[in-house]
Protein backbone atom coordinates (compact mmCIF):
# COMPACT_ATOMS: atom_id res chain seq x y z
CA UNK A 1 0.00 0.00 0.00
CA UNK A 2 1.42 3.39 -0.97
CA UNK A 3 2.00 6.18 1.50
CA UNK A 4 -0.50 8.29 -0.42
CA UNK A 5 -3.26 5.69 -0.10
CA UNK A 6 -2.71 5.58 3.66
CA UNK A 7 -3.36 9.30 4.14
CA UNK A 8 -6.45 9.80 6.32
CA UNK A 9 -9.42 11.76 5.00
CA UNK A 10 -10.00 14.69 7.34
CA UNK A 11 -13.70 14.95 8.28
CA UNK A 12 -15.21 18.23 7.13
CA UNK A 13 -18.84 19.32 7.02
CA UNK A 14 -20.82 19.64 3.81
CA UNK A 15 -23.67 22.01 4.53
CA UNK A 16 -26.73 23.03 2.59
CA UNK A 17 -30.46 23.74 2.92
CA UNK A 18 -32.74 21.07 4.37
CA UNK A 19 -35.22 20.87 1.47
CA UNK A 20 -34.98 21.89 -2.18
CA UNK A 21 -37.68 21.99 -4.85
CA UNK A 22 -36.30 22.44 -8.38
CA UNK A 23 -38.18 22.92 -11.64
CA UNK A 24 -40.52 25.20 -13.55
CA UNK A 25 -43.20 26.46 -11.19
CA UNK A 26 -41.38 25.40 -8.04
CA UNK A 27 -42.33 28.70 -6.38
CA UNK A 28 -45.95 27.51 -6.44
CA UNK A 29 -44.99 24.64 -4.10
CA UNK A 30 -44.48 26.89 -1.08
CA UNK A 31 -47.42 25.28 0.71
CA UNK A 32 -45.92 21.80 0.34
CA UNK A 33 -42.57 23.13 1.47
CA UNK A 34 -43.82 24.63 4.75
CA UNK A 35 -45.90 21.53 5.43
CA UNK A 36 -42.95 19.19 4.95
CA UNK A 37 -40.81 21.41 7.16
CA UNK A 38 -43.48 21.22 9.85
CA UNK A 39 -43.94 24.98 10.15
CA UNK A 40 -47.38 25.68 11.63
CA UNK A 41 -49.26 28.71 10.29
CA UNK A 42 -48.50 32.02 11.95
CA UNK A 43 -46.91 35.28 10.86
CA UNK A 44 -44.59 35.03 7.87
CA UNK A 45 -42.21 37.84 6.95
CA UNK A 46 -41.96 38.10 3.15
CA UNK A 47 -38.80 39.92 1.99
CA UNK A 48 -38.65 41.26 -1.59
CA UNK A 49 -37.53 44.42 -3.39
CA UNK A 50 -39.14 46.98 -5.68
CA UNK A 51 -38.26 45.14 -8.90
CA UNK A 52 -39.58 41.81 -7.67
CA UNK A 53 -42.80 43.47 -6.59
CA UNK A 54 -43.17 45.38 -9.86
CA UNK A 55 -42.72 42.22 -11.93
CA UNK A 56 -45.03 40.18 -9.71
CA UNK A 57 -42.39 37.53 -9.10
CA UNK A 58 -43.44 36.97 -5.50
CA UNK A 59 -47.14 36.58 -6.23
CA UNK A 60 -47.21 32.77 -6.23
CA UNK A 61 -45.28 32.61 -2.96
CA UNK A 62 -47.49 35.21 -1.28
CA UNK A 63 -50.67 33.50 -2.47
CA UNK A 64 -49.37 30.10 -1.40
CA UNK A 65 -48.49 31.29 2.09
CA UNK A 66 -51.87 32.97 2.50
CA UNK A 67 -53.65 29.83 1.31
CA UNK A 68 -51.66 27.82 3.85
CA UNK A 69 -52.98 30.04 6.64
CA UNK A 70 -50.04 32.40 7.16
CA UNK A 71 -50.50 36.11 7.91
CA UNK A 72 -48.04 38.12 5.80
CA UNK A 73 -45.81 40.98 6.87
CA UNK A 74 -43.68 42.50 4.10
CA UNK A 75 -40.30 44.17 3.83
CA UNK A 76 -39.20 45.47 0.43
CA UNK A 77 -36.94 48.45 1.17
CA UNK A 78 -33.77 46.88 -0.27
CA UNK A 79 -31.46 48.65 -2.73
CA UNK A 80 -29.08 46.87 -5.08
CA UNK A 81 -26.32 46.60 -2.46
CA UNK A 82 -27.93 46.57 1.00
CA UNK A 83 -26.29 48.40 3.86
CA UNK A 84 -26.07 47.32 7.47
CA UNK A 85 -28.78 49.89 8.22
CA UNK A 86 -31.16 48.23 5.76
CA UNK A 87 -30.51 44.80 7.26
CA UNK A 88 -31.03 46.20 10.76
CA UNK A 89 -34.38 47.71 9.70
CA UNK A 90 -35.49 44.33 8.39
CA UNK A 91 -34.32 42.71 11.62
CA UNK A 92 -36.22 45.28 13.70
CA UNK A 93 -39.42 44.45 11.81
CA UNK A 94 -38.79 40.73 12.27
CA UNK A 95 -38.27 41.16 16.01
CA UNK A 96 -41.45 43.22 16.23
CA UNK A 97 -43.72 40.75 14.42
CA UNK A 98 -42.04 37.54 15.73
CA UNK A 99 -42.51 35.50 12.53
CA UNK A 100 -42.58 31.72 12.49
CA UNK A 101 -41.12 31.88 8.98
CA UNK A 102 -39.02 34.33 6.95
CA UNK A 103 -39.38 33.95 3.20
CA UNK A 104 -37.35 35.81 0.55
CA UNK A 105 -38.08 36.18 -3.14
CA UNK A 106 -35.34 38.02 -5.01
CA UNK A 107 -31.65 38.17 -5.80
CA UNK A 108 -28.71 37.80 -3.48
CA UNK A 109 -29.28 41.10 -1.67
CA UNK A 110 -32.86 40.21 -0.80
CA UNK A 111 -31.91 36.73 0.38
CA UNK A 112 -28.97 37.99 2.45
CA UNK A 113 -31.15 40.56 4.22
CA UNK A 114 -33.77 37.89 4.88
CA UNK A 115 -31.19 35.48 6.32
CA UNK A 116 -29.78 38.14 8.63
CA UNK A 117 -33.24 39.27 9.76
CA UNK A 118 -34.19 35.67 10.55
CA UNK A 119 -30.98 35.18 12.54
CA UNK A 120 -31.39 38.39 14.54
CA UNK A 121 -34.91 37.55 15.75
CA UNK A 122 -33.34 35.23 18.31
CA UNK A 123 -29.88 36.75 18.62
CA UNK A 124 -29.16 40.14 20.25
CA UNK A 125 -27.38 43.12 18.75
CA UNK A 126 -27.09 44.57 15.27
CA UNK A 127 -25.80 43.22 11.99
CA UNK A 128 -22.35 44.82 12.25
CA UNK A 129 -21.59 42.89 15.42
CA UNK A 130 -21.71 39.69 13.37
CA UNK A 131 -19.29 40.77 10.65
CA UNK A 132 -15.78 39.36 10.49
CA UNK A 133 -14.31 42.58 11.87
CA UNK A 134 -16.07 42.15 15.21
CA UNK A 135 -16.62 38.42 15.06
CA UNK A 136 -19.66 37.83 17.24
CA UNK A 137 -21.24 34.45 16.48
CA UNK A 138 -24.90 33.54 16.26
CA UNK A 139 -25.72 31.53 19.37
CA UNK A 140 -29.42 30.77 18.88
CA UNK A 141 -30.87 29.18 15.72
CA UNK A 142 -32.53 31.41 13.16
CA UNK A 143 -36.22 31.53 12.45
CA UNK A 144 -36.72 29.05 9.57
CA UNK A 145 -36.17 30.60 6.14
CA UNK A 146 -37.41 29.65 2.69
CA UNK A 147 -35.46 31.30 -0.11
CA UNK A 148 -36.67 31.74 -3.69
CA UNK A 149 -34.00 33.16 -6.03
CA UNK A 150 -35.00 35.28 -9.02
CA UNK A 151 -31.47 35.47 -10.46
CA UNK A 152 -29.11 32.65 -11.43
CA UNK A 153 -25.84 33.60 -9.84
CA UNK A 154 -25.43 34.55 -6.20
CA UNK A 155 -26.14 31.14 -4.73
CA UNK A 156 -27.25 32.92 -1.54
CA UNK A 157 -30.09 30.41 -1.31
CA UNK A 158 -27.53 27.63 -0.73
CA UNK A 159 -24.81 29.38 1.25
CA UNK A 160 -24.16 30.09 4.91
CA UNK A 161 -22.87 33.58 4.06
CA UNK A 162 -24.37 37.06 3.91
CA UNK A 163 -22.80 40.25 2.57
CA UNK A 164 -23.77 43.84 3.36
CA UNK A 165 -22.11 47.23 2.93
CA UNK A 166 -20.88 49.57 5.65
CA UNK A 167 -19.28 52.96 4.98
CA UNK A 168 -19.52 52.14 1.24
CA UNK A 169 -17.42 49.00 1.72
CA UNK A 170 -18.31 45.34 1.68
CA UNK A 171 -18.74 43.83 5.13
CA UNK A 172 -18.90 40.06 5.19
CA UNK A 173 -21.25 38.68 7.81
CA UNK A 174 -19.94 35.70 9.72
CA UNK A 175 -20.22 32.47 7.76
CA UNK A 176 -22.44 30.39 10.01
CA UNK A 177 -24.68 27.32 9.63
CA UNK A 178 -27.55 29.28 11.22
CA UNK A 179 -27.69 31.31 7.99
CA UNK A 180 -28.57 28.24 5.94
CA UNK A 181 -32.09 28.03 4.57
CA UNK A 182 -34.60 25.50 5.80
CA UNK A 183 -36.09 25.32 2.31
CA UNK A 184 -35.26 26.50 -1.21
CA UNK A 185 -37.55 26.81 -4.22
CA UNK A 186 -35.54 26.88 -7.46
CA UNK A 187 -37.95 28.12 -10.12
CA UNK A 188 -36.21 28.84 -13.46
CA UNK A 189 -39.33 30.65 -14.70
CA UNK A 190 -38.55 33.50 -12.28
CA UNK A 191 -35.25 34.18 -14.08
CA UNK A 192 -36.67 34.61 -17.60
CA UNK A 193 -37.08 38.37 -17.19
CA UNK A 194 -33.39 38.94 -16.39
CA UNK A 195 -31.78 41.48 -18.74
CA UNK A 196 -28.85 40.33 -20.85
CA UNK A 197 -26.17 42.04 -18.77
CA UNK A 198 -27.61 40.74 -15.49
CA UNK A 199 -27.71 37.24 -16.97
CA UNK A 200 -24.00 37.54 -17.76
CA UNK A 201 -22.91 39.05 -14.46
CA UNK A 202 -24.91 36.69 -12.24
CA UNK A 203 -23.86 33.70 -14.32
CA UNK A 204 -20.19 34.59 -13.96
CA UNK A 205 -20.78 35.12 -10.24
CA UNK A 206 -21.99 31.52 -10.05
CA UNK A 207 -18.87 30.44 -11.92
CA UNK A 208 -16.67 32.28 -9.42
CA UNK A 209 -18.37 30.43 -6.58
CA UNK A 210 -17.79 27.05 -8.17
CA UNK A 211 -14.16 27.79 -8.99
CA UNK A 212 -13.24 29.47 -5.72
CA UNK A 213 -14.85 26.72 -3.67
CA UNK A 214 -12.87 24.10 -5.58
CA UNK A 215 -9.62 26.01 -5.05
CA UNK A 216 -10.24 26.69 -1.35
CA UNK A 217 -8.24 24.74 1.22
CA UNK A 218 -11.65 23.99 2.75
CA UNK A 219 -12.74 22.05 -0.33
CA UNK A 220 -14.00 18.50 0.13
CA UNK A 221 -14.82 15.68 -2.29
CA UNK A 222 -18.45 16.77 -2.03
CA UNK A 223 -17.80 20.43 -2.89
CA UNK A 224 -15.58 19.21 -5.74
CA UNK A 225 -18.59 17.33 -7.12
CA UNK A 226 -20.96 20.30 -6.87
CA UNK A 227 -18.33 22.72 -8.20
CA UNK A 228 -17.37 20.57 -11.18
CA UNK A 229 -20.98 20.00 -12.16
CA UNK A 230 -21.77 23.70 -11.77
CA UNK A 231 -18.82 24.70 -13.97
CA UNK A 232 -19.90 22.29 -16.68
CA UNK A 233 -23.46 23.62 -16.64
CA UNK A 234 -22.31 27.24 -16.81
CA UNK A 235 -19.96 26.74 -19.74
CA UNK A 236 -22.73 24.95 -21.59
CA UNK A 237 -25.67 27.18 -20.69
CA UNK A 238 -24.47 30.73 -20.00
CA UNK A 239 -23.62 31.65 -23.63
CA UNK A 240 -27.06 30.36 -24.66
CA UNK A 241 -28.95 32.19 -21.90
CA UNK A 242 -26.99 35.35 -22.73
CA UNK A 243 -27.79 35.10 -26.45
CA UNK A 244 -31.44 34.11 -25.97
CA UNK A 245 -33.13 34.89 -22.67
CA UNK A 246 -36.05 32.72 -23.73
CA UNK A 247 -33.96 29.55 -23.89
CA UNK A 248 -35.83 27.67 -21.19
CA UNK A 249 -33.34 24.83 -20.92
CA UNK A 250 -30.42 27.22 -20.53
CA UNK A 251 -32.30 29.18 -17.85
CA UNK A 252 -33.03 25.96 -15.97
CA UNK A 253 -29.41 24.87 -16.17
CA UNK A 254 -28.18 28.23 -14.89
CA UNK A 255 -30.64 28.16 -11.98
CA UNK A 256 -29.26 24.78 -10.95
CA UNK A 257 -25.65 25.90 -11.50
CA UNK A 258 -26.13 28.92 -9.25
CA UNK A 259 -27.42 26.69 -6.47
CA UNK A 260 -24.47 24.32 -6.89
CA UNK A 261 -22.15 27.34 -6.75
CA UNK A 262 -23.64 28.39 -3.42
CA UNK A 263 -23.10 24.91 -2.01
CA UNK A 264 -19.52 24.87 -3.28
CA UNK A 265 -18.71 28.28 -1.84
CA UNK A 266 -19.49 26.97 1.64
CA UNK A 267 -15.94 25.59 1.38
CA UNK A 268 -14.74 29.20 1.68
CA UNK A 269 -14.02 32.18 -0.54
CA UNK A 270 -10.52 32.85 -1.85
CA UNK A 271 -8.64 35.74 -3.42
CA UNK A 272 -11.11 36.43 -6.23
CA UNK A 273 -13.79 37.78 -3.90
CA UNK A 274 -11.21 39.88 -2.06
CA UNK A 275 -10.09 41.53 -5.29
CA UNK A 276 -13.71 41.98 -6.34
CA UNK A 277 -14.59 43.75 -3.09
CA UNK A 278 -11.68 46.19 -3.38
CA UNK A 279 -12.73 47.10 -6.92
CA UNK A 280 -16.44 47.37 -6.11
CA UNK A 281 -15.74 49.52 -3.05
CA UNK A 282 -14.37 52.21 -5.36
CA UNK A 283 -16.34 51.82 -8.57
CA UNK A 284 -19.64 50.60 -7.04
CA UNK A 285 -19.95 47.79 -9.55
CA UNK A 286 -22.47 44.94 -9.34
CA UNK A 287 -21.07 42.08 -7.29
CA UNK A 288 -21.12 39.54 -10.10
CA UNK A 289 -19.41 41.95 -12.47
CA UNK A 290 -16.50 42.61 -10.10
CA UNK A 291 -16.17 38.89 -9.28
CA UNK A 292 -16.02 38.09 -12.98
CA UNK A 293 -13.26 40.66 -13.51
CA UNK A 294 -11.18 39.15 -10.72
CA UNK A 295 -11.74 35.43 -11.22
CA UNK A 296 -9.24 34.50 -13.96
CA UNK A 297 -6.50 36.56 -12.32
CA UNK A 298 -7.15 34.98 -8.91
CA UNK A 299 -6.84 31.59 -10.59
CA UNK A 300 -3.54 32.62 -12.19
CA UNK A 301 -2.24 33.80 -8.82
CA UNK A 302 -2.50 30.25 -7.45
CA UNK A 303 -1.45 28.44 -10.64
CA UNK A 304 1.64 26.81 -9.17
CA UNK A 305 0.13 26.11 -5.77
CA UNK A 306 -3.05 24.48 -7.08
CA UNK A 307 -2.13 23.05 -10.49
CA UNK A 308 -4.00 19.77 -9.99
CA UNK A 309 -7.18 21.54 -8.92
CA UNK A 310 -6.96 23.98 -11.80
CA UNK A 311 -6.64 21.10 -14.24
CA UNK A 312 -9.82 19.60 -12.79
CA UNK A 313 -11.53 22.97 -13.27
CA UNK A 314 -10.27 23.12 -16.86
CA UNK A 315 -11.62 19.64 -17.51
CA UNK A 316 -15.00 20.58 -16.01
CA UNK A 317 -15.06 23.59 -18.33
CA UNK A 318 -14.73 21.29 -21.31
CA UNK A 319 -10.96 21.36 -21.70
CA UNK A 320 -8.37 18.65 -21.46
CA UNK A 321 -5.43 18.07 -19.17
CA UNK A 322 -2.56 19.23 -21.36
CA UNK A 323 0.15 18.99 -18.75
CA UNK A 324 2.36 16.97 -21.08
CA UNK A 325 2.02 19.37 -23.95
CA UNK A 326 3.84 22.41 -22.62
CA UNK A 327 2.78 26.03 -23.14
CA UNK A 328 0.47 28.24 -21.10
CA UNK A 329 -2.13 25.50 -20.66
CA UNK A 330 0.36 22.99 -19.26
CA UNK A 331 0.06 24.06 -15.63
CA UNK A 332 -3.71 24.52 -15.43
CA UNK A 333 -5.30 22.49 -18.20
CA UNK A 334 -6.47 25.68 -19.89
CA UNK A 335 -8.67 26.65 -16.95
CA UNK A 336 -7.55 30.29 -16.69
CA UNK A 337 -7.79 30.90 -20.43
CA UNK A 338 -11.22 29.28 -20.68
CA UNK A 339 -12.66 31.27 -17.77
CA UNK A 340 -11.40 34.58 -19.14
CA UNK A 341 -12.62 33.74 -22.65
CA UNK A 342 -16.11 32.97 -21.36
CA UNK A 343 -16.22 36.36 -19.65
CA UNK A 344 -15.21 38.15 -22.85
CA UNK A 345 -17.82 36.18 -24.79
CA UNK A 346 -20.60 37.54 -22.58
CA UNK A 347 -19.49 41.16 -22.61
CA UNK A 348 -16.87 41.56 -19.87
CA UNK A 349 -14.30 44.34 -20.50
CA UNK A 350 -10.71 43.41 -21.24
CA UNK A 351 -9.06 45.92 -18.89
CA UNK A 352 -9.79 47.42 -15.48
CA UNK A 353 -8.55 50.81 -16.71
CA UNK A 354 -11.57 51.14 -19.02
CA UNK A 355 -13.83 51.41 -15.96
CA UNK A 356 -12.26 54.66 -14.73
CA UNK A 357 -9.97 53.42 -11.98
CA UNK A 358 -6.71 55.37 -11.82
CA UNK A 359 -3.53 53.30 -11.96
CA UNK A 360 -1.98 55.16 -9.04
CA UNK A 361 -4.73 53.80 -6.77
CA UNK A 362 -3.70 50.18 -7.24
CA UNK A 363 -1.41 50.08 -4.16
CA UNK A 364 -4.31 51.12 -1.93
CA UNK A 365 -6.38 48.25 -3.35
CA UNK A 366 -3.58 45.87 -2.46
CA UNK A 367 -3.40 47.27 1.08
CA UNK A 368 -7.14 46.93 1.55
CA UNK A 369 -7.12 43.40 0.13
CA UNK A 370 -4.52 42.32 2.68
CA UNK A 371 -5.99 44.21 5.64
CA UNK A 372 -9.74 43.78 5.21
CA UNK A 373 -10.18 40.68 3.08
CA UNK A 374 -7.38 38.21 3.90
CA UNK A 375 -7.95 34.69 2.67
CA UNK A 376 -6.03 32.15 4.77
CA UNK A 377 -7.70 29.39 2.75
CA UNK A 378 -6.27 30.64 -0.56
CA UNK A 379 -3.91 28.02 -2.08
CA UNK A 380 -1.09 30.58 -2.28
CA UNK A 381 -0.59 32.99 0.63
CA UNK A 382 -1.47 36.60 -0.14
CA UNK A 383 1.50 38.95 -0.37
CA UNK A 384 1.84 42.59 -1.41
CA UNK A 385 4.35 42.46 -4.27
CA UNK A 386 2.72 39.69 -6.34
CA UNK A 387 -0.73 41.17 -5.68
CA UNK A 388 0.35 44.56 -7.02
CA UNK A 389 1.71 42.83 -10.11
CA UNK A 390 -1.61 41.02 -10.49
CA UNK A 391 -3.71 44.17 -10.10
CA UNK A 392 -1.48 45.89 -12.64
CA UNK A 393 -2.06 43.10 -15.16
CA UNK A 394 -5.81 43.46 -14.61
CA UNK A 395 -5.62 47.21 -15.03
CA UNK A 396 -3.64 46.95 -18.26
CA UNK A 397 -5.77 44.13 -19.63
CA UNK A 398 -2.99 41.58 -20.01
CA UNK A 399 -4.41 38.05 -20.44
CA UNK A 400 -4.60 36.31 -17.09
CA UNK A 401 -3.08 33.08 -18.40
CA UNK A 402 0.04 35.00 -19.44
CA UNK A 403 0.60 36.55 -15.98
CA UNK A 404 3.51 35.32 -13.91
CA UNK A 405 4.38 36.77 -10.55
Amino acid sequence: MSARSMQPIVPRPFRGPSRVWYGDGASERIGECVAELGIAPGTALLVTDAVVDRLGLARAVADGLTAAGFALERFADIPGEPSAEVADRAAALARRVSPVLVCAVGGGSVMDVAKLAAALVRNPGGVLEYTHEIGRRFAAPSVPTILVPTTAGTGAEASQNAVITHDSRKAFANSHPHLLAAGVLLDPLLTHSLPKTVTAHTGLDALSHCVEGMLSSGATPLTDITGSRGIGLIFEALPRAYADGGDTQARAQMTLAAYLGGLTLNAGMILGHSIAYTIANRLHLPHGFSCALALPYAMAYSRDAAADRLRRIGAAAGGHDTAAGGGADAADGGAVRRVQSLGLDVGMPEALRTLGLERERLPELVDECLARYPRPNNPRPLAGEPLLSLYTAMWEGRPADAWRG
